[in-house]
């Protein structure tokens, strides 16, 4: 028996001038499942109504079908029209702007995406192409209409502690607010703290994230976190955490007991790749555990399956979290493992990086303030590895993806002119643009976690991750849609969210959560993480300098060890 299907249509990225025709509404619609002949499909992926990149499937691919949705949002009452197989388009030149990477651009003032149950089924470049369609329309005029942003790296298991680091170091981080709210956090409490991170990110027009969580302190606590996840309806890679904690009763005997609870939840609850969430590794900090442990860790989540994390050189002169020619040395550095931060590669790291397929995500607010070094976009690129961004922690920074598009992307402009200036002249062009910067946040992003054929951009076939970002005001319209939305944008802008083709946001306001059961748990839990961490020992810039310099050492002998058997051939 055939189910009804839903379709959704977003039109108008942004109001007409004066004297043009109304800007078209943006509309969800019903149809029947329908095969698109591809040359319909490009015709309107190209022009689309939307500020980024498309990418179009070769033809052999470029194959659309509605998938059977739940019957309780609309029915299916009228057919998508479509093009006869045998009409001709006219040749048009493509004049679009291409980003760094040679992708086409698509605006449109009058574009509309459609989508069938939760994939993009087409982009249009004026709404009408649309009009026989019977819609349930969401408005956007007045917005832009993008792809759903994606955070690739975030630690929602911290988000119950807002700006309580934001004086502080690394090194002062380190020692109080990671390991020491991390030893007292209980499993009922991370839940609520995951909870309320992946639905600060919806908010902020984050559809997807990289969920860093280190802190499995039990068995219980990874459950939690995936349960939280799930509730949110947030699209996830959940980083199982390698780290250990100085929790109370302590959760596991030895490291091998926690990778082999990894091993319990990917044959379980993440079992599947198909879902909203998904399951990948999160390294323990190279150089804080014996190298052995590390290698074991990367061979677990190489026969899992999952992707793997690690946070990378995140300390400028510092021998802590590197070890890569360690690791390169016994085949430990997998393709597509994601090296969060950077900055204290050298170029040699950054080619071992390029070389085995490595994805690299850059988070510029807590690079920036806690010394671990320049944001290494430039870096990234001139090594041909296309970086995603990333917000890591809220006890640092804002958790919006545009605070962190804007910071990168003017730091890197900055330093990129402090080279002109040294020369003696001024720069003449701007070398990165925000479309480039926007590409962090979305496509970049997406393919760093290996969801690239997935989400990422407003492209026929991918997922219904999709957004709407509408300026407050709006008195005036943008006379650059892409610039406005990198350095003028806010989370507050965000008028509307689609995960997987479900509304998630709507009018500027989150859907289908108890917005105030939710707050009241979330009090609750920072009362007693407050009450717990007020009794842990308070540290002075002489003992945390000492206790660095110790981890240090420890790194050094744990590095060492990669050549107990000897150098390689």
């Amino acid at each position: 028996m055939l189910r009804p299907s839903i379709t959704a249509v977003f039109m108008c990225a942004y109001p007409p001038g004066p004297g043009q025709p109304p800007a078209a509404r943006a509309y969800r619609s019903n149809t029947e499942p329908a095969a698109w002949h591809h040359e319909r499909a490009i015709a309107e992926a190209r022009g689309a109504g939307a500020l980024y990149p498309f990418r179009y499937p070769p033809a052999e691919k470029r194959h659309y079908r509605a998938v059977p949705a739940s019957p309780t949002i609309c029915r299916t009452r009228t057919r998508t029209p479509r093009r006869h197989p045998h009409e001709r388009r006219p040749h048009r030149r493509d004049r679009r702007p291409r980003d760094q990477h040679g992708r086409r651009a698509g605006r449109s003032a009058r574009g509309a995406v459609l989508i069938e149950d939760d994939r993009i089924a087409a982009v249009a470049r004026d709404a009408e192409e649309f009009a026989g369609v019977d819609a349930e329309r969401i408005d956007a005029a007045g917005g832009f209409v993008l792809p759903g942003m994606v955070d690739s790296h975030r630690h929602t298991w911290m988000a119950l502690l807002r700006a309580v680091s934001a004086d502080m170091s690394l090194p002062q981080f380190l020692a109080s607010t990671f390991y020491g709210t991390g030893s007292v956090l209980q499993a009922a409490d991370l839940g609520t703290a995951s909870l309320v991170g992946a639905l600060e990110a919806l908010d902020a027009g984050v559809t997807t994230i990289m969920d860093c969580c280190d802190c499995v302190n039990t068995p219980a606590h990874a459950d939690a976190a995936v349960e939280a996840l799930a509730e949110a309806g947030i699209r996830a890679v959940y980083a199982y955490g390698m780290q250990k904690y100085d929790f109370s009763p302590p959760g596991f005997a030895a490291h091998a007991d926690r990778i082999a609870d990894a091993r319990r939840l990917r044959a379980g609850a993440l079992s599947s790749d198909g879902g909203l969430v998904r399951m990948g590794m999160l390294l323990s900090d190279f150089g804080t555990v014996p190298f052995a442990d590390t290698a074991a860790e990367v061979r677990a989540a190489r026969d899992l399956g999952v992707l793997v994390a690690s946070h990378t050189a995140a300390a400028t002169t510092s021998i802590l979290l590197k070890g890569l020619r360690e690791m390169d040395d016994h085949g430990l550095l997998l393709p597509g493992h994601v090296h969060i931060h950077c900055p204290a590669l050298d170029g040699q790291e950054w080619r071992m990086l390029a070389d085995t397929g490595a994805k690299v995500t850059i988070a510029p607010e807590t690079e920036m303030q806690m010394g671990m070094g320049h944001p290494p976009f430039r870096a990234a690129i001139d090594a041909g590895i296309a970086p995603g961004v990333s917000t890591d922690i809220v006890c640092v920074g804002s958790g919006d993806l545009f605070s962190q598009m804007r910071l990168g992307l003017q730091t890197q402009r900055m330093l990129d002119n402090d080279r002109v200036h040294a020369t003696g002249t001024m720069p003449w062009t701007i070398g990165l643009s925000t479309r480039d910067a926007l590409a962090w946040g979305t496509v970049n992003g997406a393919d760093v976690l290996g969801l690239g054929d997935r989400i990422g951009s407003l492209t026929p076939g991918k997922k219904a991750d999709v957004i709407v970002v509408r300026p407050r005001l709006g008195l005036v319209p943008s006379s650059h849609p892409v610039g406005s939305v990198v350095l003028q944008s806010t989370a507050a802008d965000v008028d509307t969210v689609l995960v997987d083709g479900v509304v998630r946001k709507r009018d500027g306001r989150l859907v289908g959560v108890d917005l105030a059961a939710v707050r009241d748990r979330a009090h609750a839990s920072l009362a007693r993480i407050q009450e717990a961490t007020a009794a842990l020992p308070r540290h002075e810039p002489e003992e945390i300098a000492a206790w660095f310099g110790q981890a240090e050492r420890m790194a050094t002998r744990n590095f060492g060890a990669a050549y107990a058997d000897g150098l390689p051939g």
